[in-house]
């Protein structure tokens, strides 16, 4: 396949290397092109690590949008949620009739805010949309044009939008990401947004230590305490309240976690499932609460699971208090700013059968 990979952090380059390894042609595009100079200059990405190795031949990195998806079969788009809709509109223009859009990961409404934006443009193509739940590795960027893959995912739930194109589009694309599983519709696969079930509480309850130590602490393993995991285990219940009334089949982080291979022991405590994390034992966070752990996963993770339990009548007492909780120390309004009910199309909805009408059947562009 001839693929282009929009973005170039840790996943965006970690993904458009092990697809090289694997025989494609891959293009990669980053708004700046500082970031993708060492690509450049070495035509390529060094994988180091236990699970992949090897020096990934780059067909073309550039800052050129147009240039990067042309011709393409598969746009695999790895930015932070809060770049989704900027970057439909960056490639809505020169997209071609029979490519497929692949959101890695939508996290919770990926999908249908970049739906939406292309919509709102007038974007008239034959191309299909579809998203993962979570990003496709633990990766990081570890120096120029160098990353380390510590863990691939396993079950890691997928859909189309519309969801009439799972089955097609699985198909397509399961061998390129060999850990993805078909989902119901995209919101199941939103409503399997981990991190916004780890990340608020472990950054919120620790924000003195992230404030003062600048997150020079191992996030997972020495933030994640057994007071911070309840907190996480009782959000967590409510996420899996809102997958029940789609007739969804809830999976706590906890089983999730052991059953792909992520944690070694089987707990219902989610402090101790995530100490025998060994892919993350060494992850640190940014140095305030202006980090993607917050802005991402609270404004686009907990603010449209929030929203849509609302039209379902599910009580979220815990997930309404983390987003205050982060409105005020950041100053900031995320109903407003994140992904609300409007920026995914779902504001005129009003109970289970029509978001699940709208996501299994909507008209694609």
């Amino acid at each position: 396949m001839k693929i282009a990979v929009l973005g170039a952090g840790n996943g965006a380059q970690s993904v458009s290397a092990d697809l090289s390894l694997r025989g494609h042609e891959v293009n990669i595009f980053n708004r700046t092109k500082e970031k993708i100079e060492p690509i450049i200059q070495s035509k390529g990405i060094e994988i180091v690590g236990d699970i992949i190795q090897g020096f990934a031949k780059i067909n073309l990195a550039t800052d050129n949008i147009r240039e990067a998806i042309k011709k393409v079969d598969l746009i695999v788009i790895i930015v932070p949620s809060m770049a989704h809709s900027y970057m439909a509109q960056m490639c809505g223009p020169y997209l071609e009739d029979g490519q497929i859009i692949f959101i890695n990961p939508g996290h919770t409404g990926g999908g249908l805010e970049f739906f939406m934006a292309l919509k709102k443009l007038g974007i008239k193509k034959d191309v299909k949309i579809c998203e993962s739940a979570s990003l496709t590795f633990i990766c990081r960027i570890v120096g120029p044009a160098k990353v380390r893959i510590t863990y691939r995912f396993k079950n890691l739930l997928f859909s189309a939008l519309p969801a009439l194109y799972t089955s097609e589009l699985h198909d397509l694309i399961k061998s390129e990401f060999p850990g993805i599983i078909p989902a119901k519709n995209v919101l199941e696969t939103g409503l399997n947004n981990y991190n916004a079930v780890l990340h608020p509480p472990g950054m919120l309850m620790n924000a003195g230590w992230i404030e003062f130590t600048k997150g020079n602490f191992k996030f997972y393993y020495e933030g994640i305490t057994p007071s911070v995991g309840r907190v996480i285990e009782a959000l967590d219940h409510e996420r899996a309240s809102i997958a029940k009334k789609f007739g969804f089949k809830p999976h706590s982080y906890t089983d999730q976690a052991y059953e792909s291979g992520l944690s070694s022991v089987k707990s219902e405590s989610v402090c101790e499932t995530v100490h025998a994390e060994e892919a993350n034992k060494f992850v640190k966070t940014g140095e305030s609460l202006k980090d993607r752990y917050v802005e991402e996963d609270v404004g686009y993770g907990l603010v449209p699971m929030a929203q849509i339990a609302n039209i379902v009548n599910v009580p979220t007492p815990t997930m309404d208090s983390l987003i205050q909780l982060a409105n005020i120390a950041n100053q900031i309004d995320y109903h407003k700013t994140g992904r609300n009910l409007e920026k995914m199309g779902l504001n005129r909805l009003k109970n289970v059968g029509e978001l699940t009408e709208f996501v299994n059947l909507i008209k694609i562009i």
